[in-house]
């Protein structure tokens, strides 16, 4: 556990080193201050339906909200694997005396704890809005433990893409249109008949699982998806990484 530790703090130390984490958090807080003004804006409507919730609209609900998401993930993985193995750096990570799960894991937490701080930075929000009018704090805690788990699955991509090549930018893509094949599921729904073929989608969904979480529900079934999805992708970053193709 001490290894493990010590590697996921070498991560952070690298990732908040780089310039890229200060700009992708600064446009990350600034688009979501903006949401968060908007959505201010939007419920203070009249028209606007009383049984909508400011959880719901914030976490999930938006455009804005998986924009944030598909983005910044690919943002903050896109140099892990990649950027150690065109520098040459990874050598001395594989020979040094820790196993390829510790490597991948330290790799994984690394980027997942930096994405969950970004949006534990906009907490204050929902303090300011308390200080002025009372809030169900129920659906806000389980929106950022959906939006916690759901890292797991785009930090897990990420770590993946980014093991397949030596260049950040084509590591980013290829995350970005992973994410966005596995966001646009949902959207494919309305033109499945089959109702066994629907729900299959519907669990794939990315977008259907953070809806009971919003709402301040917590699902077996999201849980099992999140962390299964997770769990298959670090696996398979650690069978791409013990190859010796690519150790090569």
């Amino acid at each position: 556990m001490s290894t493990l530790w010590a590697l996921t703090r070498r991560e952070l130390q690298a990732l908040w080193c780089s310039p890229i984490a200060y700009v992708v958090g600064a446009v990350f807080l600034f688009l979501q201050g903006f949401v968060f003004w908007l959505l201010i804006a939007v419920l203070n409507d009249p028209r606007v339906d009383p049984a909508f919730t400011l959880a719901q609209f914030f976490f999930g609900n938006t455009f804005f909200y998986w924009f944030a998401a598909l983005i910044t993930a690919p943002l903050l993985t896109m140099r892990t694997f990649s950027e150690e193995k065109r520098t040459g750096s990874i050598e001395l990570l594989l020979t040094a005396p820790v196993t390829d799960a510790q490597v991948v894991l330290s790799k994984f937490l690394g980027a997942w704890l930096a994405y969950v701080a970004l949006w534990l930075l906009t907490v204050p929000y929902f303090v300011l809005v308390h200080s002025l009018a009372p809030l169900d704090w129920g659906p806000i805690l389980t929106g950022y433990l959906g939006t916690a788990l759901l890292g797991c699955v785009l930090i897990a991509i990420g770590i993946l893409a980014s093991s397949l090549t030596r260049n950040q930018v084509i590591a980013a893509v290829l995350s970005f249109v992973a994410l966005l094949l596995l966001f646009s599921l949902g959207i494919l729904d309305v033109f499945i008949r089959d109702p066994e073929g629907s729900k299959v989608i519907q669990y794939l969904s990315l977008i259907e699982h953070l809806t009971g979480f919003a709402k301040g529900f917590v699902d077996t079934r999201p849980l099992v998806f999140y962390l299964s999805a997770t769990a298959i992708c670090l696996f398979l970053t650690g069978r791409v990484i013990a190859s010796p193709r690519w150790r090569a």
